[in-house]
């Protein structure tokens, strides 16, 4: 035969709609000899199990209409009768049985949709019929090179036919194209996708210098790394006739080559034909390394390693010969048993040589011994030798330098890009971060940040200019978290007094702001600190009176007010005097937690009673106590109240109580981050809820619908006791240890 076919078929199982096929007929050798070979290439879209209906019929009648026509015996005998009659004979008896099959089963092609190739190759001559859009390629030798033509496209433009879309037409295979294929050509079928993802000049190259076998497999390798989702098929057939006997050994024909042994010798040939065809550039090839050393050790050093014996060789024993053994069974179990011997001591002895090798490694005499005896050699050898022997060893030594200095420079460099495809990947995550935020993704932005900053963890940096790059890109999405956070840090906030400067004694326990003054109590000292905004001065009122705490300030119509056990202590801001308010139907034993003033009246929240008490002022005091909440209501945890119409618990966990009219509301704070753990003062100024989280020094602000507004973190303050707000919420000041400092929102 001429000829030499094979197919390719690659991600046809990955797709859902639709059958593809590559079929190649398997004759027996009088047909194939008589009839030549069938080939079908068939890519149907649609319905799976229609597609693959029709995929099957084609191949099933295509055999049956074909090679059993009687007419393929009686080619010699019929004048005029050729296999180009009996292929088209067939192909009309398929177009017609194919018809009848589609409008019985009442399958729907498109034409879009089928592309079908249908060919014979007999000798050197092809013939096909194609429709669709399956290509089909020539490439042939062109003076020293190889050129690829597009034999249907030019029988398409010859024909001139319209394509058609919409319902198939009444014939498949309306024409058939036939030819010989020039001396040393191969053809190429394969569907549409294919060249779209290898050029013509890798085509050229993997067709022509492989078998079609190993060419098929070679494009498969190419496509499967291009794309693992794109169905590709294809068949290859190469036309032997003109080859030499040396080029059909190379490609795997000829009948020479029928032997077992020779069949194992040509396969290993064509592995390293295969293997030196597609070895990457600069690789080093052992085994030529490995002859030449073989090639130096026989002629150089194993001539210059033989010593000459004293005696000039006259003593040296000659082996006794060995006489055959009389019959050729004796011989043949004489060989087994030394073979089998000889395999048994080989193992024993290189197991052995291994262990001592280990051992000697570690064995200084051994070392000493090597070196003595490598010095003995070494100064046997003739000048010349001692020459060749420098120069490989310096040939070796700046070998293995350059491959030391490329596998630093080809780590370092693959370190390089891996870590730039991380921080390209992190730049397009913080860009997707900014989009989020453009369009108040909240969560989505959380998400990628979260995963982001994961990942700049993990990042592995090497040198200052990778550190620089990973620091500079957290601090990129650590303020785009605290812009999602409404996170803003205060390095700086501006100082205003500091009470040890003066009095060095000072313990300033919590600030109000009443008029343009800002008050500091002092109850170990039984003092109160001020400082005038306007003027920037510090004084001080001395107290007298029997009180023993001065907490939780409330500023009410020109005096201050201050929780003392169960009793409050009131200051006169003109005067500075002080006096202990009654509170009737509060006794001794009766706890306030927290206090405050809503329209002249005082609220008084005990948490050991779970209940709110508002008091109305009177001549002495306050009286008349009326309970604010109703029903069951835990105050347990509660560490602070505001007043504003509601009633308003702060909660430890950070969470809030809203009742109106004695009545729960369906109110609570919004999720923040970091989480509102140990929040500890809660304060209202302009409608709005200030909360104290001292233990992550924050403050938080809240509308009165619960949203987070603004929270401010305050990394330089360590201690902070307390803050006030103006009226409006626009400045507020915070006091940490004993120093006032300010911030303007």
């Amino acid at each position: 035969m001429y000829y030499k076919i094979s197919s390719l078929i690659l991600n046809t199982g990955k797709h859902q709609n639709g059958s593809r096929e590559v079929f190649i007929a398997q004759p027996d050798a009088i047909k194939e000899g008589l009839a030549g070979k069938l080939f079908l290439l068939a890519e149907i879209d649609g319905k799976k199990n229609d597609a693959k209906k029709v995929i099957d019929f084609i191949i099933e009648r295509l055999d049956d209409f074909y090679y059993n026509d009687e007419k393929i015996f009686l080619q010699d005998k019929i004048e005029g009768l050729s296999l180009d009659n009996i292929f088209e004979a067939a192909l009309a008896k398929l177009n017609k049985a194919l018809l009848e099959f589609i409008s019985l089963e009442k399958i729907s092609l498109r034409a879009e949709d089928t592309n079908l190739v249908l060919g014979l190759v007999f000798d050197n001559k092809l013939l096909f019929s194609n429709f669709g859009r399956n290509k089909a390629f020539l490439i042939y030798k062109r003076q020293d090179d190889y050129e690829l033509v597009n034999v249907e496209a030019s029988a398409a433009e010859a024909d001139n036919q319209p394509e058609n879309n919409g319902p198939v037409s009444p014939k498949f295979f309306s024409s058939v194209i036939s030819g010989e294929i020039p001396a040393s050509s191969y053809f190429l079928f394969c569907n549409e996708a294919l060249p779209e993802y290898l050029s013509n000049h890798d085509l050229i190259n993997i067709i022509t210098k492989l078998p079609p076998m190993v060419a098929a497999e070679q494009i498969k390798s190419s496509l499967a790394r291009l794309n693992s989702y794109v169905p590709f098929l294809g068949i290859i057939v190469k036309n032997t006739f003109g080859l030499s006997l040396a080029e059909l050994k190379e490609d795997g024909g000829g009948d020479v080559l029928q032997s077992a042994h020779n069949s194992i010798s040509h396969l290993n040939y064509t592995e390293k034909k295969t293997e030196q065809m597609l070895a990457s550039a600069g690789l080093i090839n052992w085994q030529n390394v490995n002859k030449m050393w073989k090639k130096v050790k026989n002629r150089g050093f194993k001539s210059s390693l033989s010593l000459p014996a004293k005696d000039g060789g006259q003593n040296i024993k000659k082996l006794p010969s060995l006489r055959p053994s009389k019959t050729l069974a004796a011989a043949s179990l004489i060989k087994e048993k030394i073979a089998f011997g000889r395999s048994r001591s080989r193992l024993a002895g290189v197991s052995k040589t291994i262990g001592a090798t280990i051992i000697n490694l570690f064995n200084p005499s051994f070392w000493q011994k090597f070196a003595r005896n490598f010095k003995v050699w070494l100064n046997s050898l003739h000048p010349r030798n001692k020459l060749m022997f420098a120069l490989l060893l310096f040939a070796f030594l700046i070998l293995s330098a350059s491959l030391t200095i490329s596998s630093i420079n080809n780590r370092r460099q693959a370190n390089i890009e891996y870590f730039n495809n991380l921080i390209s990947t992190l730049e397009t995550k913080k860009s997707m971060i900014d989009s989020y935020l453009l369009y108040n993704n909240q969560e989505g932005a959380k998400t990628l940040i979260g995963e982001s900053l994961a990942a700049i963890d993990a990042l592995p940096v090497k040198g200052e200019e990778q550190i620089s790059r990973r620091d500079q890109l957290r601090a990129q999405i650590e303020a785009q978290k605290a812009q999602v956070q409404k996170l803003t840090t205060v390095e700086s906030p501006d100082l205003l007094v500091d009470f040890r400067n003066y009095n060095a004694s000072a313990e300033a326990r919590n600030i109000i702001l009443s008029g343009e003054k800002l008050y500091a109590a002092d109850s170990a000292a039984k003092a109160v600190y001020t400082f005038d905004l306007k003027e920037k001065n510090t004084a001080s009122f001395l107290l007298n009176g029997d009180f023993n705490a001065l907490d939780k300030p409330v500023s009410e119509a020109g005096a201050i007010y201050y929780l003392s056990g169960n009793r409050l202590t009131s200051l006169d801001v003109d005067s500075g005097k002080t006096a202990t308010l009654n509170l009737d139907g509060v006794g001794a034993d009766n706890k306030v937690t927290a206090f405050q003033f809503y329209r002249s009246n005082l609220y008084l929240m005990m948490a050991d009673q779970n209940q709110v008490y508002k008091l109305s002022k009177n001549t002495n005091g306050f009286g008349s106590k009326v309970a604010r909440l109703n029903g069951e209501a835990y105050l347990g945890d509660a560490v602070d109240m505001a007043v504003n119409g509601d009633i308003i618990f702060l909660k430890s966990n950070g969470q809030i109580q809203d009742y109106y009219n004695g009545e729960l509301k369906d109110l609570s704070l919004a999720s923040v981050d970091p989480s509102l753990d140990s929040a500890s003062l809660l304060k209202i100024f302009n409608d709005q809820l200030f909360i104290m989280d001292k233990a992550s020094q924050r403050i938080l602000i809240f509308d009165k619908e619960g949203a987070l507004l603004k929270q401010f973190r305050f990394p330089a303050l360590n201690n902070l006791k307390d803050f006030t707000a103006t009226s409006d919420g626009k400045t507020i000041y915070i006091l940490d240890n004993d120093a006032i400092y300010s911030i303007s929102i």
